[in-house]
C-alpha cells in the first residue's frame, strides 16, 4: 500500500514539472461565438477551442449558463429545447481566461399560434372532456405539453384529456412542445347539481356478443338533477363501460356494472352483463392413434377436436422432449426411452389445452406407470404393474452391485429401503361410504374424497402432528385399521375402531420415507417432517444428480420430500420416482412416476442419501 502511494506522489510530481514547464494560457477563442440551431433540423453541434500561446495547456473546462436549454461535452454542444443560452470554456486553474459563444436555440416546426376548444370547460365532477388543439399555420408541429394548476380538481392526461375530480376551480394550460412561448389556457370550474336521490337502470340482465356495444338505460333523479354518474365494470376484460354507460363487450364471461353518484356513492344500482362469443372454442380432446406407449421407431398421428364446430378451431402442438418424441405437423415418432409431455393448445384460447404423456420405452426399464386406481377387476393386474417397477428398482440396485459402484452391504440395506417402500405401495384397499380427506381445504372440492367403489393403492395421504400419520402396513393390519375382505383382494377401511373419528391410519410424504428408511417416523421424541430430513444427521447431502440410486431423497425443506428408484432416459435427466401424495391434482396415495430431475434441481431440492456405514 506504501508503495503505491509513492508511486502516486511521484507520477503526481512529475506532472506538476511538466506544467511548470508550460507556459501560461493568456486568451483562449472559440470557432464560433455565435450560432443558432434549428431543432427540426440537427440538435447537436461541435465547437472547437484554441489557446495561445502555443504550447499552454489545453486542459480545457466546459459549462453552460442554462443546462435546460443545452448540454455539452468536450465541445460537442446538444440542444435540448428553445431557447438562448451561452456555453463557456476555460483552461484548469486559469478561470479568468475564457471565451464563450451565444446560442440561440430555435425550432422551425413551432406554430406562430395555438387555438385550444372549448376555451373553457364547466361541468359537474366525475365528467370528462377531450382538448382539441389547433396549430396555425397548419404545417406546424402538432405536439403539445398539458398541465393543470388543480390536478385535484382537474387533471389532465398526456392527449389533452381533462378528468374533473371535485368541486373547485383548476387551469389547464396547453403548450407546443415546439416552443413554450406557444401556449393557451383553458379555465375549469367543477361544481355539481342537486344532490342524486336515486339511481335505476332500466335492464334487468344484459347479454351481449364480443364486440357489441350497448348504452344503458340510466334513471335519475331528480330528473333536472345532477347527471355527476360513475360507471364502473368488476371485469374490464370482460366488459367495458365508459363515462356516459355506453357497455361495450370485450371477452367471454361475466361481469358486473355499476352505476353511482360520484357525490354519494351509496346512491347507486347494477346489473350483470354476460358476454357470449361464437368464436371461443368450449372442449378440446386430443388422442394418439399409436397409444400413449410407443417403442423407438413408432409413430402416429395426433387426433385433435375442438367444438363447437362455429368455433375457431385452430391448435398448436408440442413436445417436451422433442429428442425423445419428435413432432412433425400431427405426426408423432418415438425416438428413444424416456417421457415426452405433447402439449396441445388452442390458439384463441390460451386456457384450453390438453396435455398427453408419452411413454417411450425399449425393453431396458418399465416406464409407463400404475393406474392410480381401479376398480375390483383390474386389481391383480395393477398389482403386477406395481411390482414391476419395484423389480426394475431392484435389477438397478444389482448393477450397481456387480459393477462395484456399491458393496454387498450397502445393496442389501438399500433393497430393504425399496421393498419397505412398495409394500406400503402394493396395499389395495376401499372404502364403504365416502370418507372425507384429511383436510377439506386442501382436498381440492371433494377431488381427493375417498369413495365406496374405487380401488387405491398404497396407504392413504394424512398429515398433520397426530399419531395417524405414523403407520406401515404392519402396523395398520395389527391394529385392525384395515380389515381384510372374504374372498377379495384389497382391504376395507375400518371406520369402527375407537380413534377413527380423528382420522384414518396412514401417513405423509415424510412419513413415507421414515418408515422405509428406519421403520419409524418418531425421532428423538419429535415426528420426522421434510425440515428434519433436510438436516437429519441420518442422511448426508450431495451435490451430483446423476449420481442418485434407488433409495436416495430429494428434500425440498418444509414442502416434500420424494425417492429416487431408477433412470427413465439414456442422458440421466428423467427418472422414476415413488412419493406419498405429490402436486399432481386428485392425488391422495402413494405413487410413482416419470419426472425430469430438472424439476427438483430448479425447485430448492436437496439430494440426501441414507449413511450405510
Amino acid at each position: 500500500m506504501m508503495k503505491r502511494f509513492w508511486y502516486i506522489l511521484f507520477a503526481l510530481l512529475l506532472t506538476l514539472c511538466a506544467l511548470a514547464d508550460r507556459p501560461a494560457p493568456r486568451s483562449i477563442s472559440l470557432s464560433q461565438s455565435s450560432m443558432e440551431i434549428d431543432l427540426a433540423e440537427a440538435s447537436e453541434f461541435t465547437l472547437e477551442a484554441s489557446v495561445s500561446p502555443d504550447g499552454a495547456s489545453t486542459n480545457y473546462k466546459w459549462w453552460v449558463s442554462d443546462k435546460s436549454v443545452l448540454s455539452v461535452e468536450d465541445g460537442v454542444v446538444t440542444a435540448l429545447k428553445p431557447g438562448i443560452a451561452n456555453v463557456y470554456v476555460s483552461v484548469h486553474g486559469f478561470s479568468d481566461v475564457r471565451a464563450v459563444c451565444e446560442v440561440k436555440v430555435t425550432d422551425s416546426r413551432a406554430p406562430e399560434r395555438l387555438i385550444v376548444y372549448p376555451s373553457s370547460i364547466s361541468a359537474e365532477p366525475s365528467r370528462g372532456v377531450q382538448i382539441q388543439c389547433v396549430v396555425m399555420p397548419q404545417d406546424a408541429g402538432c405536439e403539445f405539453e398539458f398541465s393543470s394548476s388543480n390536478p385535484s380538481v382537474a387533471s389532465v392526461s398526456e392527449t389533452g384529456y381533462v378528468s374533473l375530480l371535485s368541486p373547485g376551480r383548476a387551469t389547464i394550460t396547453v403548450k407546443s412542445a415546439y416552443s413554450p412561448l406557444v401556449s393557451a389556457e383553458i379555465r375549469v370550474t367543477a361544481e355539481y347539481k342537486e344532490r342524486i336521490r336515486s339511481i335505476r337502470i332500466s335492464e334487468s340482465s344484459l347479454t351481449l356478443e364480443k364486440g357489441d356495444a350497448y348504452a344503458l338505460n340510466v334513471n335519475i333523479q331528480p330528473e333536472n338533477g345532477s347527471r355527476a354518474v360513475v360507471f364502473e365494470s368488476s371485469d374490464e376484460s370482460v366488459a367495458k363501460v365508459d363515462e356516459n354507460g355506453l357497455v361495450t363487450a370485450v371477452g367471454f364471461g361475466s361481469a358486473l356494472i355499476s352505476a353511482a353518484s360520484h357525490r354519494d356513492p351509496s346512491v347507486a344500482a347494477s346489473l350483470p352483463v354476460t358476454v357470449t362469443d361464437a368464436m371461443r372454442p368450449e372442449t378440446l380432446r386430443a388422442e394418439c392413434s399409436a397409444g400413449l406407449l410407443l417403442s423407438p421407431g413408432d409413430s402416429g398421428e395426433m387426433i385433435v377436436e375442438l367444438g363447437p364446430l362455429s368455433a375457431d378451431l385452430s391448435y398448436t402442438l408440442s413436445s417436451s422432449r422433442e429428442d425423445i418424441v419428435k413432432l412433425e405437423g400431427s405426426t408423432v415418432t418415438a425416438l428413444k426411452r424416456g417421457m415426452s409431455v405433447i402439449t396441445v393448445q388452442s390458439v384463441y384460447r390460451e386456457d384450453l389445452k390438453a396435455e398427453l404423456t408419452v411413454i417411450v420405452e425399449d425393453g431396458t426399464n418399465v416406464l409407463f406407470m400404475p393406474l392410480r386406481r381401479t376398480d375390483e377387476s383390474g386389481i391383480q393386474d395393477n398389482l403386477a404393474h406395481i411390482d414391476s417397477i419395484k423389480k426394475c428398482a431392484l435389477q438397478g440396485l444389482s448393477e450397481l452391485r456387480d459393477a462395484g459402484e456399491i458393496n454387498a452391504a450397502e445393496y442389501r440395506k438399500r433393497v430393504k429401503i425399496v421393498e419397505s417402500a412398495f409394500e406400503m405401495y402394493a396395499f389395495p384397499w376401499t372404502v364403504d361410504q365416502t370418507v372425507k380427506y384429511w383436510e377439506a381445504a386442501n382436498s381440492e372440492n371433494g377431488a381427493k374424497d375417498f369413495q365406496p367403489g374405487v380401488i387405491y393403492y398404497g396407504l392413504p395421504y394424512t398429515s398433520g402432528t397426530n399419531h395417524n400419520r405414523t403407520y406401515n402396513v404392519e402396523r395398520a393390519l395389527e391394529q385392525k385399521r384395515y380389515l381384510p375382505v372374504e374372498g377379495k383382494d384389497y382391504y376395507l377401511l375400518n371406520r369402527s375402531v375407537e380413534d377413527y373419528a380423528s382420522g384414518y391410519a396412514g401417513n405423509d410424504c415424510s412419513a413415507f420415507v421414515a418408515q422405509a428408511l428406519w421403520g419409524y417416523t418418531i425421532y428423538n421424541g419429535d415426528p420426522v417432517k421434510t425440515g428434519t430430513l433436510y438436516y437429519d444427521e441420518r442422511l448426508r447431502a450431495f451435490d451430483d444428480y446423476k449420481a442418485l440410486k434407488a433409495g436416495d431423497l430429494l428434500v425440498r425443506h418444509s414442502i416434500h420430500v420424494v425417492m429416487f428408484l431408477y433412470w427413465a432416459d439414456e442422458d440421466h435427466t428423467q427418472a422414476v420416482f415413488i412419493q406419498q401424495g405429490g402436486s399432481e391434482p386428485a392425488i391422495n396415495t402413494v405413487n410413482a412416476y416419470v419426472q425430469d430431475v430438472s424439476y427438483y434441481t430448479d425447485n430448492f431440492y436437496r439430494l440426501r442419501r441414507p449413511l450405510f456405514e
